[in-house]
This record gives C-alpha cells, structure tokens and sequence, in this order.
C-alpha cells in the first residue's frame, strides 16, 4: 500500500487522472462505500460561465459575517491546489490532503476517479469531518455530469450562459444551458442572473418537471466605481472593495441568493452582516490591483462574455496597456478584437503551460506585439503613465500573481 508522506506527493499523483466517461456512476459508487459525506452536508451549489467564484465569495463573505463556519470548494486553483478547499477562507492543510489520500488512495484507484473527482470527495469529507456550518459547491464545468452535482442543495444558483467548453458541453447558448440546468434539484429554488430568453426557457421548463421556483434577478442600479465599487440592489446600497463593475452583477446574485434562504428560514443574518460581508468580498486574480507604482491590474477572463465584462470596466481608463496570453482552444482572436476597444497597446505572451497557444498563434491577422517571455514583456511594459492589464488564462494569471508576490512589490505582500 501506498504511504504518502507529503501533500506535493499526492498532488502530483491525482493531477495526472483524468475523467473515465462514466460520468458520476464511479464516484456516487465511491461516495456510497464511504459513508455518502456530501449528504450529511447543508449546501449551496453555483454554476455557470462566468462569475461563479466571485459569486461564491461574495456568498461566503455575508455567511461568516455571520458567524458560520463555511466550506467553499471552488476551481481552478490562483495559488495553489490546497486553495479549492477552503473553510471560512483558509486552505485545507498539507496534514489533511496527506491524511486523506493514505486512507482512501487506494479506493480512488479502484473507482478509477478522476483528479477533479477526488478534490471533491476531500473537499465533502473534510467539510463534514471540520463539522462546517454551511458548504458551497461551484461547479468545474457544465452541471449534470460535474462531480459537484452529486449534492442536494438548499438553493442552486446559474450565474450566466456564455459560449465556453463549447467541445465538452455543445455549440449553441441553448445547448450550454441545458447541461448547466442539470443542477437544478426538485423542490429547490434556483436563482439566476441569465438574461437569454431562450437560456431562461431551458431554466424555467426545467423547474416546471422538478417543481421548483425560478427567481431571475433585477439588475444591480446605480454602478459605479471611485476608490471602491457602488451598486444598489433591492433599493440596498452597497460597497465593496474592487475596481471591477462587472462584481456589481456577481453580488447582487449572491445577494439575491442568500435573502431567499434567509427568506425560507434556512440562514440566519442581519442586513449589516450582508453589507459587511459585500464589502471585505475581494475575490483574487479578478480585476485585481497587484502593484500601485507602476500600477498592474489582473484579470482572469478568459472567454467572449468575461472579457467583454472586463472591457467594460475598463472604458473609464484612457491610459490601458494590455499584456494577454490564452489556452489553445480559446477565442482569443476575438478577445483580442474586445481588448483593442479599450487600448492600442497590446502586447501578447507565452506561460508554462501544455494547453497554452503560442504567442505567434494569438497573434496570426492582429496590430499586436509579440514578447514571448512575460516576464520580460511585464518589465518593458511597465511605466508610470500606463496602467499594465495583464489578461486572459486563469492558469497565466496565476503565474503572474505568483511572480509578483515573489518579488516582493506587490501591494498583497
């Protein structure tokens, strides 16, 4: 038998497993022969295409204000792979990760799970063995065959339907949203920021066959962003701190959510938890101000609909250079097209990274530069006329993060 003596040891074992195409028949067999944590948990399940981070933290923000003690299991990692698992904000431990895997590696072997499968058995077992509160679930990709929707949610919540994973999950909106609706559980109310019609259809037929109540959110009023970010949302003003407009949406849908369970009697807090709770809801790599002198900005957007919400928060700034790179099978030349609205000043780059498209892929048929190394192109692009958004894969950002943080200039250290 296997005996791991160290978290990186596991990690790099269960990075390489990927999903079997049984879709959740082997992990709901697995789950059953341990005991079916995840059922013994009060959750929260988000899905959607962009937004469900954000969404998730502004939720777990007003519920710890609160005083809960609250599991967030989110995706992909900014820091690293411990960061997924969270209860009120700090990763699971080195211990735990190694702890889990000495007792039930070998089972995982046998089931055959897949990595993101695996990370979500922890991440319930964990939750329940911490005796959380309150857990909340974000989706990896889809919704009816993830590894989160093996749940029971008290509320499920679609952020919105946008055009990703468009090989895994379909071609059209309609198609996306069908597989996302498969979070939706019987007698459970979902609540959405989705403005589509035919995406609120496949919502709203969906609930009619599992008789649930659909709740569409009212648009945050009032939006704007000085040294922090305002809104209103059911006639509530709220701050909170980011730069980032497009947060306003996020929020209110987080907001809207929790006032239905506070409504159903399921969570307990008072209008001043929810206020504070917004406002200390910063969630990282996300329009995130990474160094003040010359100033950097982060964003993680990487699709058609997070980009264009980027480029929208963006058009207040006449002085924008952009540094952006992307995974392979993206959009990035219509990325590319949304960022030349904001600046001309574009630069694109390479990362570590085997699904990462090379830099003279990107920037085949644009009036971009190319710098390959983006350490390299972050030093000759920085200068204190310019502000410097660094843009595009989750997976570069992080990247980026991490070289700032290590040099010691950031604004987070």
């Amino acid at each position: 038998m296997m005996k791991f003596t160290n978290s990186k040891q596991v990690i790099d074992k269960i990075e390489v497993k990927k999903r079997n195409g049984l879709q959740l028949l082997s992990l709901k067999a697995f789950m059953e022969e341990v005991g079916n944590p995840h059922l013994q948990l009060k959750c929260i399940h988000v899905a959607g295409t962009n937004g469900k981070g954000s969404t998730v933290n502004a939720m777990n923000h007003v519920l710890m204000e609160a005083g809960y003690k609250v599991g967030t299991f989110t995706s992909p990692y900014l820091e690293t792979h411990h960061d997924r698992i969270r209860i009120n904000d700090t990763f699971i431990s080195d211990q735990a990760i190694v702890d889990y895997a000495n007792t039930y590696y070998e089972k995982w072997v046998e089931h055959d799970l897949s990595m993101f499968e695996i990370d979500m058995f922890i991440a319930a077992q964990y939750f329940v063995d911490q005796k959380v509160d309150l857990a909340i679930f974000e989706v990896g990709m889809g919704g009816d065959r993830d590894a989160t929707n093996i749940i029971f949610p008290m509320i499920s919540v679609i952020t919105n339907i946008g055009l990703d994973h468009m090989e895994f999950l379909g071609k059209t909106y309609v198609e996306i949203a069908e597989k996302k609706a498969g979070i939706i559980k019987a007698h459970t109310p979902l609540v959405t920021m989705e403005r589509r019609q035919e995406c609120l259809d496949v919502f709203a037929n969906v609930c009619k066959q599992v008789d649930s109540q659909m709740i569409v959110c009212d648009d945050p009023r009032d939006v704007y962003v000085d040294d922090m970010l305002h809104f209103t949302y059911r006639d509530m003003h709220f701050n909170q701190q980011t730069l980032a407009k497009y947060q306003a949406k996020n929020s209110s849908l987080a907001i809207e959510a929790l006032l239905q369970l506070r409504q159903r009697e399921l969570v307990t807090f008072s209008d001043q938890d929810l206020h504070q709770g917004i406002r200390n809801a910063i969630w990282k790599g996300r329009f995130e101000e990474i160094q003040k002198h010359p100033r950097v900005i982060i964003d993680g957007a990487h699709n058609v609909e997070g980009m264009r919400a980027l480029v929208d928060s963006c058009r207040e700034y006449d002085n924008i250079r952009v540094l952006f790179s992307a995974l392979a099978d993206k959009p990035y030349g219509e990325m590319i097209d949304l960022l030349m609205e904001i600046s001309d000043d574009i630069t694109v780059c390479e990362f570590d990274f085997p699904r990462a498209a090379t830099a003279e892929t990107i920037a085949a048929g644009k009036d971009v530069k190319i710098i390959k190394d983006y350490r390299k192109a972050i030093n000759e692009l920085m200068d204190e006329s310019h502000i410097l958004l660094v843009c595009g894969s989750l997976y570069f950002i992080a990247e980026v993060r991490d070289m700032f943080l290590k040099k010691g200039e950031s604004t987070l250290s």
